[in-house]
């Protein structure tokens, strides 16, 4: 079985910021092979899939406290064989994670591509995560029983700065709430007419 077909397409699709070198990076990986998804590629690494959840009133962003790094993060990780999209690996790693399942997706391109230093671990070699973030919505604000992280828990924007968010997270954060914002006001300025 293969991991996400649209690999290459979400890759594509990412607009960095000015700055960013992540997406020049993940073109080079990408262009190593279709399998530089898989937990086994470790030269320079391999792709990972999160989830950037706004809340249901658009005012917060789920946050988890990481296990290993004792870090506070969006939620995410390894894509799994199984996998048939990114967006099915993000939408798989929030809900083991938190709990929360019911997500409305906020498009196919990533709201971040953050690469970041794995250190040498047992067998494993110090590599590279290239992490496509994802954008999604959650429908109710529930957090389900979790046992992969310390803790999870929705964060208003407006705080995340008290949880020692780096760059990638914050500009991933930003991007997720203007997305959440123009929905919003798509929402608002075409009402569902068949409703009433």
């Amino acid at each position: 079985m293969s991991g996400p077909s649209d690999l290459e397409s979400v890759v594509r699709a990412y607009v960095p910021d000015l700055d960013e070198s992540s997406h020049d990076l993940a073109l080079e990986v990408l262009a190593n092979g279709r399998t530089m998804w898989r937990r086994s590629e470790f030269e320079p690494g391999h792709f990972t899939a999160s989830g950037f959840v706004l809340s249901p009133d658009g005012d917060s962003l789920l946050m988890i406290r990481h296990r290993k790094l004792d870090r506070w993060l969006q939620p995410g990780g390894h894509i799994e064989v199984g996998d048939a999209t990114v967006e099915a690996a993000a939408r798989r790693e929030v809900l083991e994670e938190t709990g929360v399942g019911d997500l409305r997706s906020l498009g196919a391109r990533p709201v971040r591509i953050d690469v970041h230093e794995i250190p040498e671990r047992g067998s494993d070699p110090a590599h590279l995560h290239l992490d496509l973030g994802l954008g999604f919505q959650a429908v109710s604000q529930g957090i389900g029983p979790i046992d992969e992280v310390i803790e999870a828990r929705w964060v208003a924007f407006a705080d995340l700065e008290r949880y020692g968010i780096d760059d990638a997270l914050r500009s991933g954060a930003q991007r997720l709430a203007d997305l959440g914002r123009v929905r919003m006001r798509r929402a608002v300025s075409s009402p569902d007419l068949s409703k009433g």
